[in-house]
């Protein structure tokens, strides 16, 4: 037998590590709004001294002089040395990459307004405006940290997963049974799975038969049976018996360990919105640079040295992305408050570009389109009873209540709703490991025999005839109630569609979006139009693989899903949505959740995204304009570094006001 865990294996506390990185992350997030703030102050002290200083400046080299200019140098220097670093960092990281980003203009419009404010305040000649580094920084961190909040997030969620699915009971070569961590267990290796338990490892039954819950790996609603032989996957969960495999994989190659390290190797791609103003920014920075340049050298020339440092600062100055960096921000903190409004939320600016340019929507079914818990939608009840129609489902009520298999918590939800009460004493109740559940009822001084499940259970392949005929015209999940070994009962059960799920199609094609069903249950029950086309059976990996088509065709696929086999598409997708009550993972990867499940604001999002995308075009294109006339304005002397600065604000102010603009007609 292969080499199994040490008997000293110790048995970590699970979660420890998780939890832990949920603390660093808090601190981290804490200390970024921590630098926010403290540029914050620096900016609102900068322009209050900084104004002061250009409206009615003291004699120049005198005390006040003296002090105020030297108390704005000094803040300025703090900000950048305490505040700045992650800034800096990123630039010199462009460099280094060979490519050209927005940190290089931020970087810099913050050191052009710093140098020249230096030496007016050197010079005595010219204006100050220190606040902009502390402005500049302070942009760049709020935008920075959001989008690292995010990544780590997922990331947490993922080392959740993990721990959750890495301890293991495995056979010893002295044949008793020793629980240890996962990456101590060798394929080949006899592993056993308690009632209740997870599967931790990719592997083949060898002995025992029950129901397995395999719903967040393959979509399929209801538990299966697996018995010896059969291939059963980490990340499933046993419900009524115990299971002895055999590991085909182990740490690091079973199938859930290739969607964690997808998730932990997603390092966030950009928006089609980050990529036009990254690609923006790779024309306009040159021009920026060489403009700048180009100004000092004519005035140099032509002038003196310190008009020369002023026009050419103010090329700089007016340069700053501002509106960019500030305008942007906010329309899109404007757009995911009102996709909150809706019902989905979302700190990720990035599933607004998404919804406004998709043009294909794959939904996964089972806790998707439909609610995660089945119901009950028809009972027959034999009219000929031994015993009384209420005795017979109060008995099924008690037998199934204490239960948390699937159907038995839809039998239990709907015998509760329909009155009946758990008034009767059972006796023996049994789980009968793959079929059902088996208890006897004494009702007077006779004693009953009851089975409740598949029909498998009954002795005999005989039912009568009206139940068979009953059954024919109704679709779903058939669970049998049997007395004394004779059908008496038995209860349908159907997944049912979330509301609104039949107007989302209608919704869609009107915005000219194809609707696409990627699910793993080999047998759906759906009424769809001929424009949704629905897929059946698949893999984690055959939702990437669609995923992947559209992206190909242009179609900026987005995806909505709730289960662990959802993952991988999510992560290849342009834009991905979770439900509220799907998986943890599958909520971290996510752009954007439905906070209550309410799957048909899609449409309504799509158009709303639609409208802020408008607008945000608007703001580029204004701001490229914008900054192009006030560069030609400050390399021809006739734009002051003052009115650089003023024209700065205002157009901020006004591309802010117009992405705060709340009328959205959808």
């Amino acid at each position: 037998m292969p080499s199994l865990c040490s008997a000293s294996s110790s048995k970590p506390t699970i979660g420890c590590c998780a939890e832990q990185a949920c603390d660093d992350l808090d601190l981290k997030h804490s200390r970024a709004w921590l630098r926010i703030a403290i540029a914050g102050v620096f900016a609102g002290q900068g322009m209050v001294f900084s104004l002061a200083l250009n409206m009615t400046p003291p004699s120049f080299a005198s005390m006040a002089y003296c002090i105020l200019h030297g108390g704005l140098i000094l803040s300025a220097l703090t900000v950048m040395a305490f505040l700045g670093g992650p800034l800096f960092a990123s630039t010199l990281a462009m460099f280094r990459g060979r490519r050209l980003s927005i940190e290089g203009l931020f970087t810099l419009s913050l050191l052009g307004a710093f140098v020249g404010s230096v030496v007016s305040s050197i010079t005595g000649q010219g204006s100050v405006y220190y606040e902009v580094v502390s402005i500049v920084i302070a942009i760049y961190t709020f935008g920075r940290m959001l989008s690292e909040r995010s990544q780590a997030k997922m990331k947490l969620e993922s080392a959740r997963l993990r721990e959750r699915f890495d301890r293991v009971t495995v056979q010893s070569e002295q044949g008793d049974w020793r629980e240890c961590s996962l990456t101590e267990v060798s394929v080949g290796a006899l592993v056993r799975v308690e009632p209740g338990g997870p599967f931790t490892v990719d592997g083949i039954i060898q002995s025992g038969v029950g129901y397995v819950q395999e719903t967040a790996l393959t979509g399929e609603p209801l538990p299966v049976v697996r018995r010896a032989g059969d291939r059963v996957r980490a990340g499933a969960w046993s419900m009524d018996n115990r299971f002895e495999l055999l590991v085909e994989q182990g740490a690091g190659t079973r199938d859930l360990d290739a969607i964690l390290q997808t998730v932990e190797g997603a390092d966030g791609r950009p928006s089609e919105l980050q990529t036009q103003a990254n690609d923006l920014i790779s024309i306009f920075l040159p021009i920026v640079v060489f403009v700048s340049a180009a100004t000092a050298f004519f005035w140099g020339l032509s002038g003196t040295w310190m008009d020369a440092v002023l026009n050419s600062m103010a090329v700089l100055l007016v340069a700053c992305p501002c509106a960019l960096g500030l305008a942007t921000p906010v329309a899109i903190s404007q757009g995911l408050f009102r996709l909150a409004q809706l019902g989905l939320v979302s700190r990720d600016g990035a599933l607004i570009d998404a919804l406004g340019r998709t043009r294909r929507v794959f939904f996964d079914k089972t806790g998707t389109l439909s609610e995660s818990d089945l119901r009950v939608t028809e009972l027959w009840v034999d009219a000929d009873l031994l015993i009384k129609r209420n005795e017979l489902l109060a008995s099924v009520l008690g037998a199934e209540s204490g239960l948390e298999h699937p159907v038995a918590r839809a039998l239990a939800r709907y015998l509760k709703s329909e009155g009946i009460d758990e008034s009767y004493e059972l006796q023996n109740l049994q789980i009968i490991a793959g079929k059902g559940i088996a208890y006897d009822l004494v009702v007077g001084e006779t004693r009953h025999c009851f089975q409740v499940g598949e029909a498998s259970l009954a002795e005999s392949e005989q039912v009568i005839e009206e139940v068979v005929e009953w059954m024919h015209e109704r679709k779903g999940v058939r669970v049998f109630v049997y007395l004394d070994g004779r059908v008496v009962a038995c209860f349908v059960l159907r997944e049912r569609l979330r509301k609104g799920v039949d107007q989302i199609w209608t919704a869609l094609e009107g915005l000219e979006i194809r609707s696409h069903i990627l699910t793993g249950d080999p047998l759906p029950e759906l009424s769809l139009p001929p424009s949704v086309q629905i897929e059946t059976g698949l893999s984690s990996a055959d939702k990437v693989e669609r995923v992947r088509e559209s992206s190909g065709a242009g179609e900026s696929p987005l995806f909505v899903g709730d289960g662990i086999n959802d993952v991988a598409a999510m992560l290849h997708a342009s834009g991905s949505i979770a439900m509220h009550s799907g998986a943890g993972l599958t909520r971290s990867v996510a752009m954007g959740q439905l906070s209550d499940d309410q799957i048909e604001v899609i449409p309504q999002a799509v158009s709303l995204s639609r409208i802020i995308l408008g607008r945000l075009r608007g703001n580029l294109l204004y701001a490229f304009i914008y900054n192009l006339i006030g560069m030609t304005l400050a390399a021809a002397g006739i734009l002051h570094p003052v009115a650089a600065a003023l024209i700065m604000l205002v157009s901020s102010f006004w591309v802010t006001s117009r992405a705060l603009s709340g009328h959205f007609r959808i």
